[in-house]
């Protein structure tokens, strides 16, 4: 009977420290690994629109065009091998005011590569963004770079600030990478923000340099004219963060 006990409780130990790994790996506004910016609550009425895995030849340019319509400012996490075929795109981007953080040079699920390989990985993406005449956008004393998937643990995190990196992840996900996403749905999810939070989109994929997301344009459309009825500005993550 002791030995089931004993069974059991440690069990319930491993399934507990599983859970807390999960949370703490995989829940964008967890921070028990470490702090990463998410949200900025004391921001006011300001919102943070972010995309990843461009930049996209087609559809990133749709959205400059957009975000300048509304005076509006953006953060764009971009993958290294596409940032190389597009460097007058990040041109674009920086001239408009919009902010650019590293999102690695190839999309890998970085908690399951090595320190070194993660540093690697930051190194070829800002090479590809700085080959442009670009620097990647600061917020908290760091350069913006957000983990692929959001996924992260300890020794990434840490592999991160080494290379002078402030982790970014959201508040808000409009899940506009799923298959079923649709313009309405997209823009559902993002009518749940409020004053401070960031907003995650994608410009782009990370298989593909022109992935359709034209359904991410529309419904940031959508969000730009909601919200600015409502009053509130849209910044780039170092304003928000200010």
């Amino acid at each position: 009977m002791r030995k089931r006990t004993i069974g059991a409780a440690a069990g319930i130990g491993l399934a507990g420290a599983a859970g807390i790994a999960f949370y703490g790996g995989q829940v964008p506004t967890a921070q028990i690994y470490g702090p990463t910016i998410h949200r900025n609550p004391g921001a006011g009425k300001k919102i943070a629109l972010t995309y990843d895995d461009g930049p996209n030849p087609v559809h990133t340019p749709q959205l400059l065009s957009l975000l300048d319509r509304f005076g509006a400012r953006a953060t764009f996490f971009s993958i290294g091998m596409w940032a190389e075929r597009e460097p007058g795109l990040l041109r674009e981007m920086e001239a408009a005011g919009h902010a650019i953080g590293n999102h690695t040079h190839t999309h890998p699920t970085m908690p399951l590569l090595s320190s070194a390989e993660v540093k690697d990985e930051l190194r070829r993406c800002r090479a590809a963004v700085e080959a442009s005449g670009i620097e990647f956008s600061r917020a908290n004393g760091g350069m913006l770079m957000r983990p692929p998937y959001g996924r992260r643990r300890p020794g990434t995190l840490r592999a991160m600030r080494e290379e002078g990196y402030e982790p970014v992840t959201w508040s808000v996900t409009c899940f506009d990478w799923r298959r079923t996403a649709t313009r309405r749905s997209i823009a559902r999810h993002a009518s749940h923000a409020g004053p401070g939070d960031i907003i995650l989109m994608h410009d782009g994929n990370n298989h593909v340099p022109d992935a359709d997301r034209s359904r991410s344009v529309g419904a940031t459309q959508d969000t730009l004219e909601r919200y600015s009825a409502e009053g509130y500005e849209f910044v780039t993550v170092p304003e928000l963060m200010a």
